[in-house]
């Protein structure tokens, strides 16, 4: 969608992105995302009652319509609208994408839009209980944990489960495989934008790049996280390239052969030359939370508030789910037909890394579309400058809008800079892009 009356970006904020289980895990998402909402409007100067509405990315449940926990939590008026929207890896994109709708729409002029995740707080669950007399309660259940649970009643992890739908996609690890295989992807290639996303963004994070948009937080020990918790953890592996070929393969391992994934999973390669996933070419499981104001280019300049970038378009693209990654290509290539945007004008690629395998398939995608030479703009720094998810973690609904945030960073450290294109794909195979420029007025 190509937008007539481009929408402002005001004060981009985020929690450092931690690991699962690790400096965040004590934080449910819903209050991830209510530090980051507390600290949008302590910094920007918005009283609350000037938000006409909240809304809130988030890929898997924390609490009932977590928007709404969020907006009670901060105090805004009980009359504002609250919405939270699920769209997997793409809820951030699809929270902003609803905060324009709604502006577009003439429902307010000023939202309040957050992207969270808590993967720690992804609860294991017991499957089926309730569909046998014997487990059809909280009491029948603790008597027959762990062991004697009745046949079709499982334990299960949400989190696990949530990687693929086990209907009618496999694992998003294994679409990326699939599209590594399909690409001809090297190991090689994958391997290189990976630890380029390391050493790019931690050599960001220490000089002090992401500091404008990362709120400092502390962990149970008190210890302050200043930058995203995998970025610290990954110096060492900066530090030593050869730890990249050697990290384990996801489908080459003794759980798994790859001629056992050839067989299992042949009803989607078209090719296949060797395994390249591995457990350093993949985003790490994630806590984080991000956010940002979108109103009017007219009500930020009336409320003095500083416009960042300004969103011209976006574009939702489904693709089959087991493909997922290069969703991608096609969902930024639509975005441009629809603008009006030839790919060449675009200044800076954030793409997301779910795998390496996912961007590198998407980027060599657009490259066959278009002519347009992606491995030359990633050397040239052009792609992910500042590094990606690989290295700064993946919390689910956060993503989408720590992409903007990484946007506005392009613009703000290449003056000459004048649009951005970010694009991320999502479980269940759609994908989302937005077309972000550089506010002149």
């Amino acid at each position: 969608m190509k937008l007539d009356q481009k929408l402002a970006i005001c004060t981009p904020r985020r929690t450092p992105f931690a690991q699962i289980a690790k400096a965040l895990g004590p934080y449910p998402g819903h209050h991830l995302g209510r530090i980051v909402a507390e600290d949008i409007i302590a910094k920007s100067g918005v009283k609350k009652d000037q938000i006409d509405g909240i809304v809130v990315g988030e890929g898997f449940s924390n609490a009932p319509n977590s928007a709404r926990v969020i907006a009670n939590l901060i105090g805004l008026r009980d009359e504002v609208p609250s919405i939270t929207v699920s769209n997997n890896c793409v809820s951030g994109i699809e929270a902003l994408s609803e905060a324009a709708r709604r502006i577009i729409l003439g429902e307010g002029e000023l939202f309040l839009v957050i992207g969270e995740e808590s993967q720690t707080s992804m609860p294991f669950v017991v499957k089926n209980a309730r569909l046998n007399k014997k487990a059809g309660s909280l009491d029948k259940l603790k008597k027959l944990l762990p062991d004697n649970l009745p046949e079709g009643v499982e334990l299960r992890d949400t989190l696990e489960d949530g990687l693929g739908d086990g209907e009618t996609s496999y694992g998003m690890q294994v679409t990326a495989e699939i599209l590594a295989q399909n690409y001809e992807l090297s190991r090689e290639i994958t391997d290189k934008l990976a630890f380029e996303s390391f050493k790019r963004a931690l050599e960001a994070s220490k000089a002090g790049k992401y500091a404008p948009f990362i709120i400092p937080m502390k962990d149970e020990d008190g210890t302050e996280l200043t930058i995203d918790e995998a970025v610290g953890l990954r110096e060492g592996l900066v530090e030593n390239p050869s730890r990249m070929g050697r990290a384990m393969l996801l489908f080459d391992n003794p759980q798994m052969k790859f001629d056992e994934f050839k067989t299992k999973y042949s009803k989607y390669l078209k090719k296949s030359h060797g395994p390249t996933v591995s457990i350093f070419n993949a985003s790490p499981r994630s806590d984080g939370a991000a956010g940002v104001i979108l109103t009017t280019v007219e009500k930020a300049k009336a409320l003095g508030l500083k416009i960042e970038a300004v969103l011209s378009g976006w574009k939702m693209y489904g693709v089959d789910p087991n493909l997922m990654g290069i969703g991608q290509a096609y969902a930024t290539e639509s975005l441009l037909k629809d603008t009006g945007v030839k790919i060449e004008d675009v200044d800076y690629v954030e793409i997301h890394e779910a795998f390496a395998a996912t961007a590198v398939a998407a980027l060599v995608q657009i490259e066959k579309d278009t002519g347009w030479k992606w491995e030359q703009k990633f050397d040239e720094k052009k792609i992910n400058p500042n590094g990606g998810s690989i290295a700064i973690g993946h919390p689910f609904g956060a993503t989408g809008i720590r992409l903007v945030n990484n946007a506005i960073m392009d613009l703000q450290e290449d003056p000459k800079a004048k649009k951005v294109v970010l694009t991320a794909c999502a479980h269940g195979g759609i994908a989302g892009a937005m077309l972000i420029e550089r506010f002149e007025g």
